[in-house]
């Protein structure tokens, strides 16, 4: 009785660390980190405030729509909610805390179970201080939190079958996968997956764990029977899983989306191909334990770690997922396996220095010990003690040393990254509340934007990365967020992107974005800023230089045709005129498309005007700036200039295919942070246009394989791509129509979202909206500005 009760309180004491720890981790700023609070609570309204019966639909996130959250957690924290009046941040960062706290007992059982007690208590304490499902409450993945521990208990229960007679059994067991089915679907899968191939083997060798044929059947009946309890939750939620999810087949229109994962989210085949070696660690300790490689507890655990770990190289079978979401499923069992390391280990070093300490005792049994303080210290150093010394050394070592631990330090750290509010953005999230009506659509950035839908209680379209979605809905609400808060003009015609902020904010105008082979998001190679643009002028016999960025916008348009997009931006005075015209061109539909260079050139116009007599104009001046690595290459007659990233295997070029727009001065600076100057002698001129081409792309891999064996060298590889590209812009016909060019302008595209506010958290980006007369600002505090979209 007193070591059962020894053993509850030193549990205890390990369950309350783990808890209070978490809560200190979550509220250290008082506002929880992490940006998924937000669309959790999103949720919870949808169902609570909106009296949504359609568990599959979210009324705020994305701007409304369907959802694929499950909302098992979410009905379970509305009733916290609603019975302790607590606010709702505070509700949710206590009940996923006490749950995550909660896996330190569920592991404890099955490491007894499995093992041995002092392995047991070794793993409680490496889970109270597990990094990855703290960093999981860090950055907002609560429903998955919950799973992380209905599954080992789920195991645990399944472990212990023979302990139940077979109605309570399947009564709680069943209750539990029904509640893992309703909480998270990549949990139910991996849950599903793990118990199914367990049962399958001791179905087709029972012998070999141990264990019988009906055993197996025991484990599979409460996932039945799990299912059919919520079967209702699950007729609606499956059809919109297979219609939106971006995982499953044939769903359209997530291109994006797995593009973005595969560039982003993969994890590299030599990370994983180590952590299978822990199953025939846990066949050998199984064999010096218990006599035998594989008992049933030895084979869950070994299929627990197998099915997430396969399942990260899901992509060879053209499976796309966010890989690293199945980091967290395997992190229990290599705790365990680390836990009964250290114990083995603390044994081994504990028997050898007794052996030794006999051995020699034997040696010296005739000798008179002098020094008492060695004798009294050999005297408590017992088998025990030294056991607990190695135990304690090696937790200290792990808590400090191996990165699946968090010290308090590193945890600070990881919540300050994940840290989305504070008070004035809390601030700005109440006006919203109070002062909008309910439909207004607000935009904002990735993080902010899901606390915004979720607490503000207003439909919200956020600038996530696609790599972060898995609906097909949320993908073009999200990419018009993204592009909203961050230009006015996108085109891109699938092999390079154009980006043109306007004339409002001078930044980049326009950018020119190389498109990288394996990669998702595009690369900015080339930047022309209105700061660098430059004209020197005489009004009579004054000589003024006006910088762009000074001059007042007359106009902003675009304009399509059959093969190509414009984008026209318009500046002046009483003075002068400017306009700079961009166009890009549909890409060619033709099977040698890879060779041609047209694809990779757009059209650049500058046009300097003046109605005025008694203006001229002495120079245009542009500064570029570029990603060129080396030096770049420039043709005698500055007929064109080529610029070269060798890390990124890509080159720029600007072709000056008019002898009259041809540069006179080609200024190159002697370091990597000064822009390039490209200077044009106007000798007083009343009027000018100058056009060249610009483009930007990746060399193939032979060309550099002929470069690294010097039968060519950059600067011909310059001149021959700028004579196929000008030989192609004389002969080839351009394609028809401009399907495929993505175009993207911010008034149509507020229009077509129905937007009402922009919530911008980037004082950099306030002079887009402050000057632009499409906007209002109505809101501003330190951290966050609210403009709203007139009209």
């Amino acid at each position: 009785m007193l070591k059962a009760n020894r053993t509850y309180f030193v549990l205890v004491l390990i369950f309350t660390f783990a808890f209070l720890y978490r809560i200190v981790l979550m509220l250290w700023n008082y506002f929880p980190p992490g940006a998924d609070i937000g669309l959790h609570n999103s949720v919870i309204y949808s169902i609570t405030g909106q009296g949504n019966t359609n568990f599959m639909y979210n009324f705020y996130q994305m701007g409304g729509g369907s959802s694929l959250t499950f909302p098992g957690y979410h009905i379970f924290a509305s009733s916290i909610m609603m019975m302790t009046g607590l606010p709702e941040y505070w509700a949710q960062a206590t009940i996923v805390a006490l749950f995550s706290s909660l896996i330190v007992l569920c592991a404890f059982l099955i490491t007894r179970k499995v093992w041995t007690e002092p392995a047991a208590y070794v793993v409680a304490f490496l889970v109270a201080i597990s990094r990855f499902d703290i960093e999981m409450l860090l950055w907002g993945g609560y429903p998955n939190v919950i799973t992380l521990f209905l599954i080992p208990l789920t195991f645990y229960l399944f472990l212990q079958k023979d302990r139940f007679s077979k109605t309570p059994f399947l009564v709680s067991t069943s209750i539990l996968a029904g509640s893992i089915f309703l909480t998270h679907s990549l949990s139910a899968a991996i849950f599903v997956g793990v118990t199914v191939l367990t049962v399958l083997l001791v179905l087709v060798s029972p012998k070999t764990f141990g264990s019988q044929r009906k055993t197996g059947l025991y484990w599979l009946l409460p996932v039945v029977l799990g299912v059919i309890l919520v079967s209702p939750f699950l007729a609606s939620a499956i059809p919109t899983y297979f219609h939106d999810n971006s995982s499953a087949p044939g769903v359209s229109g997530v291109n994006d989306i797995n593009l973005a994962i595969l560039s982003t989210r993969i994890l590299p085949l030599e990370w994983v191909l180590p952590l299978f070696l822990i199953i025939i660690g846990f066949a050998a300790f199984s064999k010096r334990y218990n006599n035998k490689f594989f008992s049933l507890p030895i084979l869950l655990l070994s299929v627990w770690l197998f099915v997430p770990l396969f399942l990260t190289q899901s992509y060879l079978f053209k499976f796309i997922i966010d890989y690293n979401r199945f980091l967290y499923f395997i992190i229990l069992p290599i705790i365990i396996f680390v836990a009964v390391l250290i114990d083995y280990g603390s044994k081994f070093f504990t028997d050898t220095i007794n052996t030794l300490r006999t051995f020699a005792s034997q040696i010296q049994n005739d000798k008179k010990t002098t020094n008492k303080k060695i004798a009294s210290l050999s005297k408590h150093a017992t088998p025990k003690t030294i056991y607990a010394g190695f135990i304690l050394f090696f937790l200290l070592f792990s808590f400090v040393a191996i990165p699946v631990f968090l010290t308090p330090m590193e945890g600070l750290r990881i919540q300050s990254f994940y840290q989305v509010m504070n008070d004035p953005g809390w601030e700005a999230i109440q006006w919203a509340k109070e002062n909008t009506s309910a439909n207004s659509v607000f935009i904002s950035d990735a993080l902010y934007g899901w606390w915004f839908s979720g607490f503000a209680q207003r439909p919200t379209l956020s600038a996530v990365d696609p790599q972060y979605l898995t609906s097909a809905r949320e993908l073009a609400p999200a990419k018009n967020a993204s592009y909203l808060l961050d230009t006015n003009y996108l085109v891109d015609n699938g092999w390079f992107q154009i980006r043109e902020d306007g004339g409002y904010l001078s930044r980049h105008n326009p950018e020119i974005l190389a498109k990288i082979r394996n990669q998702y998001f595009p690369y900015s190679f080339f930047n022309f800023d209105n700061d660098g643009i430059v004209v020197t002028l005489r009004n009579e016999s004054n000589v003024e230089i006006v910088n762009l960025s000074n001059l007042p916008v007359t106009e902003m348009s675009t304009i399509s045709t059959s093969n190509s997009e414009s984008i026209i931006v318009s500046h002046g005075n009483e003075l002068f005129n400017f306009t700079q015209t961009i166009t890009i061109y549909s890409a060619l539909n033709a099977a040698e498309i890879s060779t041609r260079m047209v694809q990779y050139f757009a059209n650049m116009t500058e046009s300097l005007q003046t109605d005025n007599p008694a203006v001229t104009f002495d120079t245009l001046q542009f500064d570029l700036d570029t990603k060129g690595t080396i030096q770049p290459v420039i043709s005698e007659d500055h007929s064109y200039i080529g610029f070269i990233d060798t890390d990124m295997k890509t080159i720029g070029q600007l072709v000056f295919s008019n002898p009259q727009s041809r540069p006179d001065k080609i200024n190159v600076p002697n370091n990597a942070y000064t822009p390039i100057e490209i200077t044009y002698i106007l000798n007083t001129k009343t009027n000018a246009e100058l056009s060249f081409s610009a483009g930007t792309y990746q060399y193939s891999d032979e060309e550099l394989a002929s470069i690294q064996q010097e039968t060519l060298t950059f600067d011909q590889l310059v001149e021959q791509n700028t004579q196929t590209y000008l030989a192609e812009l004389s002969s080839v016909s351009p394609p028809i129509n401009n399907e495929d060019l993505i175009v993207f302008n911010y008034q149509k595209a507020m229009t077509t979202w129905n937007v009402s506010y922009i919530a911008c958290r980037v004082p950099e980006m306030y002079p887009k909206f402050l000057r632009d007369p499409a906007f209002n600002l109505v809101f501003i505090n330190s951290e966050v500005a609210i403009f709203k979209v007139k009209g």
